[in-house]
């Protein structure tokens, strides 16, 4: 069987009825199946890789003018 990755959507908990809980921030490999596929097409998973976080800007305001 096909398989595909998938990652949560921020704010979004997604079920993993084969798994039994949610889709882990980190990922699952998944089977490409139509349960999956429908996640996808609704935005609640995507199958692109999240960016790691970028660092806060400083905004103290303390920088030299």
């Amino acid at each position: 069987m096909t398989t595909i990755t998938v990652y949560p959507v921020a704010g979004r908990v997604t079920p993993d009825p084969a798994m039994g809980d949610t889709l882990p921030a980190e990922g699952r490999t998944v089977p490409r199946d139509i349960y999956w596929i429908r996640r996808l097409n609704d935005g609640d998973v995507t199958d692109k890789k999240p960016a790691k976080a970028k660092a806060k800007a400083d905004t103290s305001g303390s920088a030299e003018q």
